[in-house]
């Protein structure tokens, strides 16, 4: 079920299984910058979910990188995507979570990629699509797998290829073929499509079923 709120009238006593969508629009910074504005947007995203200061929090890194919050159990889970314009954090209760964000006007070599980073099966279904096709299913089918590979922990370094999406140019949910073995059992995912902002795609994944999906925009930072 996917639910559409305004600013932020979430309410951040999550139930398990629900997750909230956050967007922030950002604009164009000095790249030196970028990291700390995603710090502080993070920050201001997380912390009514945990009833603590945004200054307060702190974060530990899982071997593969994946981050998580110290001190609040792991029961709550987060995942960050950025991208040119604006980010996403996707926040979830008893379900791991991962989230990807892209714009829809990235004119990649998708073949060539595809050839690289997708099952042959995969490529081949890209490659028989029209031309003026081929971007967008390209961009959500790499929404779906970074957004599992977040979910996992795993990074992306080999991984990529492993997660088998139907190919598909539609706004729909992604369909899931194929999973790593550290996925588990390919059926029990949840993977649900939204448009946080026009122009962008972003993919929700846990390895759970996601009973509640609510996507709202962080109100802007006032400092």
């Amino acid at each position: 079920m996917h639910g559409i709120l305004v600013g932020m009238s979430l309410n951040t006593e999550l139930a398990a299984g629900e997750a909230h969508l956050l967007w922030c629009p950002a604009p164009a910074v000095n790249p030196g910058e970028r990291h700390v504005q995603l710090d502080r947007m993070l920050r201001r995203a997380l912390a009514p979910y945990v009833g603590q200061a945004a200054a307060d929090l702190q974060f530990g890194r899982e071997p593969r990188g994946r981050p998580f919050l110290l001190g609040v159990g792991a029961e709550l889970s987060f995942s960050l995507s950025d991208t040119v314009g604006g980010s996403v954090v996707a926040v979830a209760r008893g379900l791991r979570v991962g989230v990807d964000l892209e714009r829809l006007d990235r004119e990649p070599p998708v073949l060539r990629l595809a050839r690289r980073y997708f099952d042959p099966l995969e490529a081949a279904a890209l490659a028989a699509l029209p031309d003026e096709l081929q971007a967008r299913a390209f961009l959500h089918a790499w929404t779906a797998k970074e957004a599992a590979c977040k979910a996992t922990g795993s990074g992306l370094q080999d991984r990529l290829h492993r997660w088998c999406f139907e190919i598909d140019p539609s706004s729909a949910d992604p369909q899931l073929r194929c999973a790593p073995p550290e996925a588990g059992d390919p059926a029990a995912w949840s993977l649900r499509r939204l448009s946080p902002a026009p122009g962008y795609t972003a993919v929700v994944a846990a390895a759970g079923t996601i009973h509640a999906l609510h996507m709202a925009e962080l109100p802007r930072d006032p400092g």
